[in-house]
Parts: C-alpha cells; structure tokens; sequence
C-alpha cells in the first residue's frame, strides 16, 4: 500500500503502475501482486493487481474490497480501512490456487533472460482471452524417446501448475536434439484447433528457430493460437444470437438501372402527392396584421422581471455501496511492460 502526497500529472492507476513497476513488486517472472494507493490531498484511490493475480483479484473481487476499506476511507477512519484492506487480501489469498501458471519453460537453452522475459509476457498476455485458455512453450534438450503428449502430462501431474479453470491450454513443446516442434492441447482447447492449424503452427515455428529467430518463432506462435482462439468464440458468439455477417451481394448492371428507375419513378410520384396538398401562405413580419383592427388599445408597457428557475441534474457515476464513484481498466501492458488490472475513483 502507498500514500503519495502527490500524482503530479498522472491519473491514479497509471501512477499505482508506474509506482509497482519502477520499484520492483511483484512475484515470479509475471511480478503477481496486488497494491492499494490512496493520495490524500487529491482524494484519489486506485486498487490495482499485476500478473496472476489478475485471476485472483479479479474485478468482482476488488469491487467487495473496495465496498469494506471506503467507508471508512471516505469518513477519515484510515487505520480501519487499511487494515479492513489488508485483512480482505489476506482472506483472498489463503481461498486462491496460488500455485504458478507456467508459460515458459527454457530447458532447451533458446532464449537469453531478456528474450525469456519478452516471450514470456507475449504468452501472458494472449492468455486472457475466452475462458483463459492458456497458450505456453516448453522447449527441452532432448524428449529421448518420449512424446510431447506424455512429456506435458508428466510436468503437470506433479501439481506444481495451474492453467485455467477447466485445465485449457495449447502447449508447443520444441525438441532440440530432433530439430522438431509439437503442438499438444488441454481441456477443451482441442476445439479451437484444427489438426490443420496445429500443423501449421508447428512448420512456421521450426522455419524461424531454423532462421535463427527463437523470439520470433514463439511470439508468433502465441499470435497464432490468440487469434484461433478468438475466432472460435466469436463463431460461437454468432451461432448462439445469429449474428453471422454476410458478404453483401452487388447488383448486376441491368437489375441497378432497372431499381434506380423504379426508385426514381415512385419518389416522384410520392412528392408530387405532398406538393399539391400545400397551401401557400404569405408570411407576416408584424404580429398587428393578425390582430382586428381597433380590437385592443395598450395605455402602457413595461418589462418587469419577477424570477428565474434553474434545473441542475447531477452527472452520471458508477453506484457503490461506499462512498464516491469509480471507474476500472481491463487488462493490459503498463508501460514498463506488466500486464495490470485496476479500478479507482475519489473517496
């Protein structure tokens, strides 16, 4: 938790990353962890997770925290809310499965630390689409027989590893000794792949890292699978609510003269209808030419000005139990590169 004097310039989550980035918080290669700041003088708050435990502060969760600290917060109660803060995230993070979430794991030697790290954040952040189907590379000396379907079974089954609620994941596992990569899915990921897709995948990775370009071909690899999975649940999105798009069919010249005629024809008629039911009228520039002739006599006129009445409608904000309105960003890369969550607002 922090308390600044100041923002400067920045909003409240940009400070909060920038703050857990430049100082280094955060646990494994995803920096996990989760940061609460509160600047006094501006009366600004933003709750903030980072890595993994984006899955286990998710916007829900941080919302039910926020409604215990702020009122607290908003009543100058600050010891109470930081520890009703404290105690909420301790209580979350004894009913989460802490275990990591392996995207990468080097053993085949490819990649520097600075390339594992950029691989590694690339997989992350292509992770969180659907229902968090995760997309990982493991790359080994030699599967000395071995297939990569056992090889992954084998590197889970000892539960060091969690991925995703129902065990989703497409998972490239690179043989170095054999110069060969595979393609193995979990979960329910085998429906978002075509035997097709794998094979594909598969050939472009083994041509970049014949190239000469691991980073390339792993990126390109989590590029790949995001996009297969995306198009899977966007079909699926379709199939359920029928909002299939359909390519728009021209009409042939003949058949476009022929309705631009037609068209023509019936717009004319329509307002030759409407034409003709017009009156003319000559308008009047002085109200008298309305008024009978000696029908009213004014003896004096003045202006006399008795009140005014002003509506105000208050400008629109989030509702929440505890004081203040709010505002959230979903996930995303901060600057200094860690995938973010937050929500914030005054207190």
């Amino acid at each position: 938790m922090i308390i600044p004097r100041s923002l400067g310039y920045k909003s409240a989550e940009t400070f909060t990353e920038d703050f857990y980035d430049n100082n280094g918080y955060g646990q494994s290669t995803t920096k996990d962890g989760v940061m609460l700041m509160v600047c006094m003088e501006e009366r600004d708050y933003s709750l903030d997770s980072a890595g993994a435990a984006q899955d286990w502060f998710d916007y829900s969760t941080r919302l039910k925290i926020e409604d215990d600290f702020l009122p607290d917060l908003s009543n100058g109660n600050y010891l109470s809310a930081f520890l009703t803060y404290a105690s909420d995230c301790e209580r979350v993070l004894k009913s989460v499965d802490r275990r990591e979430v392996l995207y990468l794991s080097d053993l085949g030697g490819f990649l520097t630390a600075q390339q594992q790290t950029i691989v590694t954040r690339t997989l992350e952040s292509n992770s969180h689409v659907g229902s968090l189907c995760d997309i990982v590379v493991l790359t080994v000396m030699d599967l000395s027989g071995q297939s990569a379907s056992d090889y992954v079974t084998t590197l889970y089954s000892n539960g060091a590893y969690r991925h995703g609620v129902s065990d989703d994941k497409i998972v490239m596992v690179v043989d170095r000794a054999a110069s060969k990569c595979y393609c193995v899915t979990g979960g329910s990921a085998s429906r978002y792949f075509a035997d097709a897709d794998l094979s594909n995948m598969e050939s472009a990775a083994a041509a970049k890292l014949s190239g000469g370009d691991p980073v390339g071909a792993f990126t390109g690899f989590a590029e790949t699978a995001y996009s297969r999975i995306y198009s899977y649940y966007e079909s699926q999105y379709q199939n359920n609510y029928g909002y299939a798009q359909r390519t728009p069919q021209l009409l042939s010249g003949p058949r476009a003269f022929i309705s631009l005629g037609f068209g023509l024809i019936v717009g004319l008629i329509v307002v030759s209808s409407l034409k003709n039911q017009l009156k003319s009228v000559r308008g009047q520039v002085a109200a008298t030419d309305y008024m009978r002739k000696d029908s009213m006599r004014l003896t004096d006129n003045q202006d006399l000005y008795l009140y005014s009445n002003v509506a105000k409608t208050p400008r629109a904000t989030e509702n929440r139990t505890g004081s203040g309105g709010g505002h959230s960003g979903g996930s995303h890369f901060s600057s200094g590169g860690i995938s973010h969550s937050g929500h914030g607002g005054k207190f």
